[in-house]
């Protein structure tokens, strides 16, 4: 059985960009809403003074690197005193160089980070940070779930959740981090079930069952809409635009037998939403049952 979502911190890339600030507002009321701390991460690159204009830095200072983490650390410890203020938000800042995506990952570990917050693009020209395959391999890579955050996410809260649940062993596994935020939030929780033309119908129906009792018992909103498709990332985009979803949870990765968010389809998902996404690692536990063991005691949750 899987673990009780929590979310004790939160970390949050910031490269200064309209998106990552965007995705700042998200993690404070994220931070309010759980009463859970903020951790504030940069990673230093090469930059020019257009690439950070809140900085004011001279080129001369620019130069050096050392008083350039300076005023990166200045400006974090001014943004997280802001929340800090507004949302009674405790925070602890990280400035670091090196790869984006690695770095990312190695700051959620030893922080020990219950989930990421990050924007999918960030300053134009900025060493691809959170431009498309960045975003993904932080996406794909971490241990914890990833709220991607596009650029006119611009709404708090989660009032109605996208939970697409396919044929995939692992479907399962993203329903406790949405019951979390569902009952903090308040939200309704829309069931995608989503069928392909191969599918074993009855399997898919019983884990939709499964997850349809799992929320009653939570006391969870829900309702269910079964969905024919081909392509499951472009079904479930236009499922969350026609329920005016605020919020996709996917698995970041399933079994390559079943085409199910795998590769192209987690990144269609995560760049091309105009909703924040919820990313989540499956669960290894769950790899060594097969489709015929998903029973009803069966519990992922």
């Amino acid at each position: 059985m899987k673990h009780q979502f929590q979310i004790n911190k939160i970390l949050i890339p910031i490269d200064f960009s309209k998106t990552s600030k965007l995705a700042l507002e998200h993690a404070a009321h994220l931070c309010k809403t759980f009463k859970s701390e903020l951790h504030l991460l940069h990673i230093t690159k090469n930059y020019t003074i257009d690439v950070l204009p809140n900085l004011t830095a001279t080129s001369a200072v620019l130069s050096n690197l050392e008083d350039l983490r300076g005023r990166v650390t200045d400006e974090l410890n001014a943004i997280g005193k802001k929340f800090s203020e507004q949302h009674n938000v405790g925070y602890n800042i990280e400035v670091k160089g090196g790869s984006v995506a690695n770095g990312i990952i190695e700051s959620a570990k030893d922080c020990k980070a219950d989930l990421i917050v990050m924007g999918t693009h960030g300053v134009s020209g900025f060493e691809e940070f959170f431009i498309g395959s960045n975003a993904y391999r932080a996406v794909t890579s971490a241990t914890v779930p990833v709220l991607t955050v596009q650029e006119h996410s611009d709404k708090m809260g989660f009032e109605n959740i996208v939970l697409p649940i396919d044929s995939s062993n692992h479907t399962r596994d993203k329903v406790s981090e949405v019951v979390a935020l569902a009952k903090a939030l308040g939200s309704k929780v829309h069931i995608a079930q989503l069928v392909r033309k191969d599918d074993d119908k009855a399997i898919l129906n019983l884990k939709v069952k499964q997850v349809e009792e799992h929320l009653n018992n939570k006391l969870i909103s829900h309702e269910t809409t079964v969905i024919e498709v081909d392509n499951i990332g472009q079904a479930t985009l236009e499922f969350a635009k026609k329920v005016n979803g605020d919020l996709i949870a996917i698995m970041t990765d399933q079994e390559n037998y079943t085409g199910f968010f795998v590769g192209e389809y987690a990144q269609q998902v995560v760049n091309h939403s105009k909703i924040p996404v919820l990313s989540i690692t499956p669960l290894g536990i769950i790899k060594g049952f097969s489709q015929n063991q998903l029973g009803g005691e069966s519990n992922p949750f």
